[in-house]
């Protein structure tokens, strides 16, 4: 009887050190779980999100539009957007996929994406690469491309909006009518990506048509707001 009660002991003592040992270890993994649910909540995008941006004609160096962008629906494969310009009537409809790639902008429709957007998670290095069609719906005119983008570094960006950490990502595309496939359009594109706000802060913009720069434009981020 005595050497029952001791094994019931024995393995109630061993019981609580086992829970003990598996708390304790489940402890910092709790703890990583709870900041990367907060991480994820901090740049989950929102209806009511806006971003406002301030364009440059790199060339010339004067002001271009300014433009506001606000999310206005989101499903779990597509993100809506509304784009106002400063001082011009009327607005566009912007649609993406959750990756910040567009889908269509109601002149353009991309198959299966513009090429554009981020791949998450970011790290240093990590590269990807997209093929898509476009097809104008006012001209007709149809296009085939190709864009290849890569992760050069994280920094940290201060613009009019405030300071934000970015992933900088480089990209650089082809286009080309199908109907002549000879000619051909370049392009370089740099975009400085925060995760906490779940969009760029900066872009730059090169164009060329056969080697030579056709355009070159810049945007920043000059104020944003989220609906709490």
């Amino acid at each position: 009887m005595r050497a029952d009660v001791g094994r019931r002991k024995s393995y109630v003592s061993w019981s609580w050190v086992a829970l003990a040992i598996a708390l304790v270890g489940a402890w910092p993994l709790a703890l990583e779980a709870q900041t990367q649910s907060s991480e994820e909540a901090e740049g989950a995008v929102r209806v009511g999100d806006r971003w406002v941006y301030d364009t440059k004609d790199e060339i010339s160096g004067y002001p271009k539009d300014t433009y506001t962008e606000i999310v206005t629906e989101i499903s779990p494969s597509e993100i809506v957007t509304n784009w106002t310009f400063s001082g011009k009537p009327g607005s566009v409809l912007v649609v993406y996929d959750r990756d910040w790639a567009r889908k269509d902008n109601l002149a353009w429709k991309f198959k299966p994406n513009d090429g554009q957007g981020v791949r998450l998670p970011l790290a240093v290095g990590k590269t990807w690469r997209v093929q898509y069609d476009a097809s104008n719906t006012q001209t007709g005119v149809n296009l085939r491309s190709s864009t290849s983008s890569k992760v050069v570094a994280q920094e940290a960006v201060t613009t009019p909006a405030g300071t934000f950490d970015t992933f900088k990502i480089e990209r650089t595309g082809r286009q080309f009518r199908t109907s002549d496939p000879s000619k051909f359009f370049e392009s370089q594109m740099v975009v400085w990506y925060a995760p906490a706000i779940n969009h760029w802060v900066r872009r730059t913009y090169v164009t060329k048509f056969e080697k030579r720069v056709r355009s070159s434009t810049s945007e920043e981020l000059s104020d944003f707001s989220r609906p709490f």
